[in-house]
């Protein structure tokens, strides 16, 4: 039996090599290898794709991969177990994040995971809502939790702070007890922010004007500046002219709103120090640590650690304790137009929706559809309350 699923892999053009979508409609269907369950996919979430990295990653296995998955973020059943599997069964409603190194794509009708990198999903957290946070979730933690060691009292600037990852991040923040500032890059992300979390200290917009940004973090924080600084990695905060002296970088920026002993988590892979920012640095005995969550299903040296994040952050998610935000719910077959333009979305997360809905109605509207839903051949009629 076959499926439909999505792959990404670089193609050379013009002496470039530039990421091309496929969407492939006849996958064999993967079956579970030991300590593996088959998963029928409900949802998965989608995010833009460091395609540079993730190709120098896997350039040491030439020989074993042409393709690389796309989607991660999944939530579904179980449909078979393979040999010793036994912490789920079939039926079971679980999610997970698929590791980068996974030869089944998480965007499509079913997916591989091992036993270990799931978890249940709660009856009451929809399909949608778990393959929304889950990946964020997990990326958040391992920021504040794990890398920064966020305390109540702490001052936190969050850079994109209206982003998917960064809402998260900030809601955290503020129920731990961390005081919050964010940067916006419109009126409209600044509204979105101070709509949705209100107890932020400040949302700095993003400007050209040199300096901006430090300058309002030192008025906010009585010029002690911040402990931490999470960066998404993507921010677009506006980059200095050629002209400009070297001491006005995005990066000297970044590393002039620490305070003493602050710490600045990034995702930018490729980020490079120069000599002032490094100085910079050094006088204020500062620290730069680099946020790649996806170590925690490349390496299982902190396998449990994992899973109690994951138990954590899916609890959290079922009692409205951490609120996602949905920007689109698309079907698989609009998944590789989507992608190509899926970098410039900054508020919510793209969900790929692989059980059909053939209708959306109000309570009121229940009696009048229930008379004639055997009508209905195709997709689920779905109640939003």
């Amino acid at each position: 039996m076959t499926m439909k699923a999505v792959f990404w892999e670089l193609s050379a053009e013009n002496d470039e090599e530039t990421p091309n979508f496929i969407l492939e409609n006849d996958v064999p269907i993967p079956c579970p290898g030991r300590n593996e369950v088959q998963v029928k996919v409900k949802s998965c979430g989608l995010s833009s794709i460091n395609f540079k990295f993730l190709e120098k990653l896997f350039r040491k296995y030439p020989d074993r991969r042409k393709q690389y998955i796309v989607g991660h973020d999944v939530s579904g059943i179980v449909t078979q177990l393979g040999e010793g599997a036994s912490t789920f069964k079939v039926g079971d409603a679980v999610v997970g994040i698929l590791p980068l190194d996974n030869l089944s794509p998480g965007c499509a009708e079913f997916c591989i995971f091992h036993e270990y990198d799931i978890v249940k999903k709660p009856e009451m957290l929809s399909f949608e809502d778990a393959a929304c946070g889950i990946g964020d979730c997990v990326r958040a933690y391992t920021a504040l939790h794990c890398l920064c060691r966020l305390c109540a009292g702490d001052t936190l600037l969050v850079i994109d702070g209206a982003t998917s990852f960064s809402n998260i991040v900030i809601q955290l923040a503020l129920s731990w007890g961390a005081k919050v500032i964010a940067t916006a890059n419109s009126p409209e992300e600044r509204k979105y922010i101070t709509s949705n979390h209100p107890t932020v200290a400040q949302v700095i917009e993003s400007t050209a004007r040199k300096n901006m940004l430090s300058i309002s973090i030192m008025e906010e924080t009585g010029g002690l500046g911040v402990d931490f600084i999470i960066d998404n990695g993507a921010s677009r905060l506006a980059e200095p002219k050629e002209n400009h002296d070297q001491s006005t970088s995005l990066n000297y920026e970044m590393i002039s709103c620490l305070g003493s002993f602050g710490k600045w988590v990034t995702m930018r892979s490729d980020l490079q120090l120069d000599p002032p920012d490094s100085s910079e640095l050094f006088l204020r005995s500062g620290t730069i640590c680099f946020l790649f969550d996806s170590l925690w299903t490349l390496s299982y040296s902190q396998h449990g650690r994992y899973r109690h994040i994951l138990s954590d952050v899916v609890d959290k998610l079922d009692r409205g304790l951490l609120k996602t935000k949905t920007s689109k719910t698309i079907g698989i077959d609009e998944v590789v137009k989507t992608m190509q333009v899926i970098s410039e979305s900054t508020t919510g997360k793209v969900i790929v929706q692989l059980t059909k809905t053939s209708k959306t109605i109000g309570i009121d509207e229940v009696v009048k559809t229930m008379q004639v839903i055997s009508e209905s051949t195709t997709g689920k009629v779905i109640v939003q309350l």
